[in-house]
């Protein structure tokens, strides 16, 4: 329209031409509409990523809108993908190694940590306590069940007598059943802090159980583990705690229009700081060396040379 200032990413999709979009209201050379992003669970990282994320897109002029869809995490986030139901995916590595055919990575996008969530005071103060309880390891089709049951299968405790009793909660229930005794562990793999437990603020003080004795054996599976800490000050910690750290990839179909996820790198890039929800601590993944360490996963050819017109 007239009168009106693009953005260059603005710009920039003006020029996909005769591509072909599947993008909600998107034509020929057009601006889509509304693009939608397979997120998370409420109160988890993904989900507040998801609306940051949708509120550079549309700032930038990359679409009109961008629905940030609950889900239940990553491999029904994959799934949703994979289906063309949504246009955008965050995902765990080791979630979206299962089955990367078809997929491409825009970037890496920062890192989560899996997390042992208990009461102080409680039953369970190391791993080894979680035989014979009750732990919730995350919602069905989330990346945290996946995760969850290899570190209990590493550690032992999948089967025989020292066997945990495993549910599928999400992370609202977890929480509740947590506080009413249901059960005594709650694994969860996100950002640090969790906002779900500010409910449990003086209510249940909580605390973390280091699950490293399970890294030897779930490194020796996958790249996609890394030792890492949960940083001093986190649930009352008076030190750093050992836990497994996996990355998140920003995750499309290969057929998503070259224009796009240019514009995409770009937001990734120079608005990284206003990317990472509130209150986040710990690693980010916003940074040139660490977006484009994808691994096996391949980036976008389109993201992968925006990358090299960047940084060279």
């Amino acid at each position: 329209m007239t009168g009106v200032l693009l953005s260059r990413r603005a710009l920039l999709l003006s020029l996909v031409g005769a591509t072909a979009v599947v993008l909600t209201g998107c034509g020929p050379g057009e601006t889509p509409t509304n693009m939608r992003m397979a997120c998370g669970e409420p109160g988890g990282t993904y989900i507040r990523f998801g609306h940051l994320l949708g509120s550079a897109v549309v700032a930038e002029g990359v679409a009109r809108s961008m629905t940030a869809v609950p889900t239940d995490g990553s491999i029904e986030n994959i799934a949703l993908l994979r289906a063309g139901d949504v246009d955008l995916a965050i995902a765990l590595a080791d979630s979206a190694a299962i089955d990367p055919h078809g997929l491409v990575s825009i970037g890496r996008v920062y890192q989560n940590y899996l997390q042992c969530i208990v009461p102080i005071g409680g039953p369970v103060t190391a791993a080894a306590d979680l035989a014979g309880r009750t732990v919730s390891i995350g919602a069905p089709e989330s990346g945290t069940a996946e995760t969850s049951r290899r570190v209990l299968d590493a550690l032992g405790l999948t089967s025989g007598e020292h066997a945990a009793t495993v549910v599928e909660l999400n992370l609202a229930d977890a929480v509740t059943a947590l506080q009413t005794g249901r059960i005594d562990a709650l694994m969860w793999s996100g950002g640090i802090p969790v906002p779900e437990l500010d409910r449990l603020d003086g209510v249940m003080p909580v605390t973390l159980v280091d699950l490293s004795g399970a890294m030897a054996r779930l490194g020796a599976t996958s790249p996609a583990y890394q030792p890492t800490v949960v940083p001093a000050g986190m649930y009352g910690l008076a030190e750093p705690m050992p836990t497994i750290g996996v990355p998140n990839f920003l995750l499309s179909r290969a057929d998503l229009p070259d224009a796009i996820a240019t514009a995409l790198v770009d937001i990734l890039i120079d608005d990284a700081v206003r990317l990472v929800p509130e209150r986040s601590a710990g690693l980010q993944y916003l940074t040139p060396s660490s977006l484009i360490d994808t691994g096996a996963m391949p980036l976008h050819p389109a993201a992968r040379r925006r990358y090299l017109e960047r940084y060279g």
